[in-house]
């Protein structure tokens, strides 16, 4: 004999529903132990097996190929391992390269298993409910982003060239818009179109380095920005962009704010410079700034005497695109301004503060005919000044001088200063 119970109809109201899974949202997603958030990346390996792997969206263009991924990734620790989490990833590698074989191989989370010339984005919303969830949080708040789901974690090896014998690896983390459309709001844009961003970078000139490798597994685990990584930050208003740039490790900081007219062309720059951020290593793998370099040069009908002048050099500010350009005589470019470009590097060399005002003259002009700049170098530790030059008005053309300070009389100038 059976007996069939009676069925409840009882059901939960909508409201206790809603606010249930308001709860499970706000819920904290399961993250890694400490076994593996405490090894600040040492001894953790990312396991996976390219079975796991499904390759979709594959296309091809020019010498690129696309694809997105999915996978099973297992984070091991010493004594401990997290099984096996999803990771769906998007990547893109040289054409010759992206083999089936290749493709399948690569495991998103470990940079040693990518051909040269490979780039990984990791979506933070594709991470939420995961171990990772965490990683992503912390990326979001590090760059200002509202939402876990617009938040890009890329990583890019380079490729093998004569500068580069070991690929390096770039990375990077910020809202989606500055991947996305980075040529439409973000640092690559016309100044009349551009978004709020944060961004934070970091170039590992050798990623094989056990504490460059602990670096980046820490980041993964964690979100954690390791040592060496820079911050650059825009706020815009409706005639001007401030920017940040700021080293995660000490908390140095160059203030830079750009004042443009309504097409959109700088008129006016000035900041404080306290540290210098860039290289040529960082110059050379941002292919924003570069592209954004390529096309200020072709919309402003550039010739051979004229080259993409920077106001404030990419070392001091890194990448702000075409805010930060204006056409600059090619000999005034690489002479005076170049010179003096490279004292005021010599200045933060010896710990030194700098405060710059730039105008271009006249206001709106598309080729500006006079670089105005004015200068003074403070002591951070006293305050007194070091030395203030009188205003230098640059005519842009050829001919122009520079006298700059000798870095070797730099010290005698701080201590009677002081």
């Amino acid at each position: 004999m059976t007996i069939d119970a009676p069925r409840s109809d009882f059901s939960l109201p909508d409201w206790i529903n809603s606010a249930l899974q308001r709860f499970r949202d706000l819920a904290p997603a399961p993250g890694f132990d400490d076994a593996i958030t405490g090894a600040n990346g040492r001894g953790v390996a990312f396991e996976h097996d390219p079975a796991t792997t499904r390759i979709s969206e594959e296309s091809s263009f020019r010498q690129r190929t696309t694809w997105a991924g999915s996978t099973e990734v297992n984070v091991a620790a010493p004594g401990h391992d997290s099984g096996p989490i999803p990771v769906t990833y998007h990547a893109n590698a040289v054409r010759s390269q992206a083999t089936p074989e290749a493709m399948q191989a690569i495991n998103p989370m470990d940079p040693d298993t990518w051909p040269p010339g490979t780039s990984v984005e990791l979506r933070g919303g594709d991470f939420t409910g995961t171990a990772f969830e965490q990683t992503f949080r912390s990326l979001a708040d590090a760059n200002g982003v509202d939402a876990i789901d617009d938040v890009r974690l890329v990583i890019s090896k380079s490729t093998i060239t004569k500068a580069t014998p070991i690929p390096e690896l770039r990375i990077m983390s910020g809202p989606a818009h500055v991947f996305d459309a980075p040529f439409e709001t973000g640092p690559g844009s016309p100044a009349t179109s551009r978004e709020d961003f944060g961004i934070h970078t970091l170039v590992q000139r050798d990623p094989a380095d056990p504490g460059q490798r602990a670096a980046l597994n820490h980041l993964l685990v964690t979100g954690t920005q390791p040592d060496g990584s820079i911050g650059v930050s825009e706020i815009v208003t409706a005639d001007s962009i401030n920017g940040l740039i700021t080293d995660v490790a000490s908390g140095e900081v160059n203030d830079i704010t750009w004042t443009f007219d309504g097409e959109g062309r700088p008129v006016h720059a000035e900041g404080t410079l306290t540290w210098t951020p860039g290289s040529s290593r960082h110059r050379a793998g941002d292919r924003t700034e570069a592209t954004a370099q390529s096309d200020f040069r072709t919309d402003n009908g550039l010739g051979s005497n004229h080259h993409t002048g920077h106001i404030f050099a990419y070392r001091f500010v890194h990448g702000h695109g075409p805010v930060n350009m204006f056409p600059q005589q090619a000999n005034f470019n690489t002479g005076p301004y170049a010179r003096m470009e490279q004292e005021w590097a010599d200045w933060l060399d010896h710990g030194m503060d700098i405060d710059i005002r730039v105008e271009l003259a006249p206001a709106g002009a598309q080729f500006p005919e006079q670089v105005i700049v004015d200068y003074s170098v403070t002591d951070p530790e006293t305050g007194k000044v070091v030395y203030d030059p009188r205003t230098t008005v640059f005519d842009n053309e050829a001919g122009q001088r520079f006298t700059s300070i000798n870095q070797r009389d730099m010290d005698d100038m701080i201590r009677n200063a002081a």
